[in-house]
């Protein structure tokens, strides 16, 4: 499969935006890759958010339902963690670096992403901390994570929070996040989580 590339973006071409769409939705209990908020699905928001910062998309996990010739998908090597999709989707891109986002956020914020990329030099990966914790799969990875995690996977390890022990990462607190980054970050876990979304939009 190719990889769509638009000239018009080159500040950050040497980064591929890449949608985890990989995850099994236990608590949703439906693919939340497919569920409608205001009239777009998460996929499609996920993908809407990337589509005006990276010239380069691709979904991480095996979704030929997603799919389009502009944006391929590529099966998980080690399905069904954080760790193993964002692994997947630095193997199958052809740039140093990815960001990653899941297919669980309401509102992902460009600007928020636009506003993580600078973080990227002398580092391995960026990832924001805030209150609620490390938000893994909404950050900034470089190709040279691959050894680390492939070690980690093959170990059977999942833990993403250890693997960060091992690499250059800079995490950027929620005081150095612009403004907005709380609605930006939430996340859809459950039926409850989308209704109240739903009926606060309502």
């Amino acid at each position: 499969m190719q990889i769509s590339h638009n000239q018009q973006f080159t500040d950050h071409n040497d980064i591929t935006g890449v949608i985890l769409a990989g995850g099994r939705s236990r608590r949703m209990g439906r693919d939340k890759a497919t569920l409608t908020v205001d009239g777009r699905t998460l996929f499609e928001r996920a993908h809407d958010a990337f589509d005006g910062v990276f010239a380069q998309i691709l979904i991480a996990g095996e979704r030929p339902d997603l799919a389009s010739a502009a944006v391929p998908y590529f099966a998980d090597e080690f399905p069904g963690s954080a760790l193993g999709g964002i692994h997947g989707g630095l193997r199958a891109a052809q740039t140093p670096w990815i960001f990653v986002t899941p297919c669980d956020l309401a509102a992902p914020d460009p600007n928020l992403i636009r506003h993580l990329l600078p973080y990227r030099h002398s580092y391995e990966a960026v990832v924001p901390r805030t209150p609620a914790g490390f938000e893994p799969v909404f950050a900034l990875y470089h190709k040279n994570c691959l050894p680390v995690m492939e070690q980690m996977l093959r170990a059977g390890n999942y833990r993403i929070y250890e693997f960060y022990d091992h690499i250059r990462t800079r995490f950027v607190e929620s005081d150095e996040l612009p403004t907005g980054w709380q609605t930006a970050l939430v996340n859809l876990n459950s039926p409850v989580d989308l209704e109240q979304l739903n009926q606060e939009a309502s």
